[in-house]
C-alpha cells in the first residue's frame, strides 16, 4: 500500500512540473507587437510599433527583464515599484527619469511560445501628463 501511495504521489509531482515548465517563456527570437492608444486622442491612431528580439535564458526566467524596455521604448533609469507573478501572468509597476518620468502599470500572461497583456502609461508631455494604452502580444519565433 505505501509502494502506491508513494507511486501516485510521484506520477503527480511529475505532472505538476512539466505544466509548470509548460508556462515558462521559452528562450529564442520572439516577434513583439505594441498598439498604442490613447484616450484622449481618439483619432490619433500611431502604427504598431514591432521588434525582434533574442530572449537569453535569463530574460525567459524573467519577464520583468524583457517588459521594461518594450513597455518605455526610449525610457530611462526605469524600475520596477511592485511586481508580482501568479502561475502565467506578471502584473507590475514602474517608475522610469528623464523628461517624461513615465509611470506605467501592466499585466501579461504567457506561455512558453505566446505573450499578451495590456500596458497604460503616463508620460510628462510639455508639463501635462499624457495617458495611453498599450496592448502587447508576442510569439516565438525559433531559436536566435
Amino acid at each position: 500500500m505505501k509502494g502506491d501511495s508513494l507511486a501516485k504521489v510521484l506520477v503527480a509531482l511529475m505532472i505538476v512540473s512539466t505544466a509548470a515548465l509548460a508556462d515558462e517563456i521559452a528562450p529564442g527570437s520572439w516577434q513583439i507587437s505594441m498598439q498604442t492608444r490613447v484616450p484622449t486622442e481618439p483619432s490619433f491612431a500611431p502604427p504598431a510599433f514591432q521588434i525582434t528580439q533574442c530572449f537569453t535564458p535569463e530574460d525567459a526566467r524573467d519577464p520583468s527583464r524583457i517588459l521594461g524596455g518594450i513597455s518605455n521604448p526610449g525610457a530611462t533609469g526605469c524600475k520596477y515599484t511592485d511586481e508580482s507573478f501568479a502561475g502565467n501572468s506578471f502584473s507590475f509597476t514602474m517608475q522610469c527619469e528623464g523628461s517624461y518620468a513615465i509611470q506605467a502599470s501592466g499585466h501579461v500572461s504567457f506561455t512558453s511560445s505566446t505573450m499578451e497583456g495590456t500596458i497604460e502609461s503616463t508620460a510628462n508631455v510639455a508639463g501635462k501628463p499624457v495617458q495611453t494604452q498599450n496592448k502587447l502580444t508576442a510569439r516565438r519565433l525559433g531559436g536566435c
